[in-house]
């Protein structure tokens, strides 16, 4: 007979996940598969290097920009400055997760699926009150998913607004140029960027069109590369949490008349280190997997903030609407670090907690391998679970004051030197 507890994973696997939805997508179409059991990998490479190749011919016409007004002021070449930042990250990332996409996958696939939980041997046991039992995990697994598809869908419209603003700006523009203002009836490029052609006679290759659209699709690799990697960081973790959750929650019972009866209590307590040991094994792989990445996002955020805010200093006297849209930009940009460390912090924080859930049950009235498995659950628990960042830090709500502070004085340190 299935286990109950397997069931109950089947079925919250045929849920709709709108988050890891989005997430699974973006990944997918930068030629990402980290879904292989939904969607086929048959055309992955093709979009891979049409991708790279896209995405670097974009970067290349930036840094001609750059190039160009190097000589005129910082201000007018700030802001391909951010682009190309923001492109080289995704480009990173597209080749990391590449390079790990077994691991990813397989990480993916235990998530939504549920496989740290299956097997557990749980409710093979002869415990009284099984279907109470059950429909306590499963309302905090699926509480759980409803929290991780809130967060994930509350940064895919944060990403959409900077990404609107770049690929709706030139169309506006064209609008109030020729109707407005009647001055001028030209498309102009969606940010500064020269990108390159050759004149042959009356023609020029690529043609205008063909370079307009390509800059056009900038954003959207952006969005992409942006909300996918960084939302599967916030799925992983969230989930781990939950997991954490769930364990607590046995723990904290494993000493109840109600549910765990005294001759099956040793039996109900294994099940629980079955389950921090299989908790440990998926923590770590998502450290093995996030933790060079994160130090390439940690450095380039800290530079895109820096910038951004050098930006709005300078945009103050030009007008309230350009300082809406860098402030969008900025929102983006902050929001995109706080989510790995909020996410990280909530990890450690439950995992803090389930120290204290191994004490605090009735462990001194049970067996002697009871109170053995409990001294030993107490020294794997007092290290807390961590994500680092590159091995130098950890990530948690104060590392990310250092990062705004860090960028803070890089601005200070910018505009003095732009001043003199």
């Amino acid at each position: 007979m299935q286990d109950l507890l397997d069931q109950e994973l089947e079925r919250i696997d045929k849920l709709p996940k709108l988050g890891l939805f989005w997430v699974e997508y973006s990944a997918y179409a930068l030629g990402v598969n980290i879904a292989p059991r939904k969607r086929s990998s048959k055309y992955c490479r093709l979009t891979r290097i049409a991708v790279l190749i896209i995405n670097l011919s974009i970067i290349y016409s930036l840094v001609a920009f750059i190039k160009e007004h190097y000589m005129i002021s910082f201000e007018t070449y700030v802001e391909a400055v951010l682009l190309t930042f923001q492109l080289s990250v995704g480009v990173v990332k597209m080749f990391h997760f590449q390079s790990k996409v077994e691991s990813c996958s397989q990480l993916v696939f235990s998530t939504e699926a549920g496989q740290v939980l299956k097997s557990l041997g749980l409710f093979d046991l002869e415990l009284p009150k099984k279907k109470e039992l059950l429909n306590s995990l499963s309302l905090i697994l699926l509480n759980n998913w409803l929290i991780i598809d809130r967060q994930v869908m509350f940064f895919y419209k944060i990403v959409c607004m900077p990404v609107l603003y770049y690929t709706m700006r030139p169309y506006f523009q064209y609008i109030f140029d020729c109707y407005i203002i009647k001055d001028t009836c030209e498309m102009t490029l969606t940010y500064p960027a020269i990108v390159p052609y050759v004149q042959l006679g009356k023609y020029e290759f690529p043609s205008y069109v063909i370079r307009f659209f390509l800059l056009q699709s900038g954003p959207l690799w952006c969005f992409f590369a942006v909300f996918g990697f960084n939302s599967l960081f916030v799925v992983l973790t969230r989930y781990e949490s939950g997991l954490i959750q769930v364990l607590g929650f046995l723990v904290q019972n494993s000493t109840s008349d109600k549910l765990v009866p005294k001759d099956q209590r040793v039996k109900y307590l294994r099940c629980c280190v079955r389950l921090f040991a299989r908790i440990s094994s998926h923590h770590y792989q998502i450290e093995n997997l996030f933790k060079y990445i994160i130090l390439v996002q940690c450095c380039v955020s800290s530079i895109l903030i820096c910038m951004l805010l050098y930006k709005i200093s300078t945009v103050l006297e030009v007008g309230w609407v350009w300082m809406g849209m860098i402030m969008v930009y900025f929102v983006t940009i902050a929001l995109e670090i706080t989510l790995y460390n909020v996410s990280a912090q909530k990890v450690e924080s439950q995992s803090e907690l389930l120290f204290y859930d191994w004490y605090n049950c009735k462990w001194y009235n049970e067996s002697k391998e009871f109170k053995f498995m409990i001294k030993m659950m107490l020294l794997f628990t007092r290290r807390t679970f961590v994500l680092s960042v590159g091995g130098f830090t950890s990530l948690s709500h104060k590392f990310l004051v250092q990062v705004f502070r860090l960028s803070a004085n890089f601005f200070l340190l910018l505009r003095n030197m732009n001043n003199k």
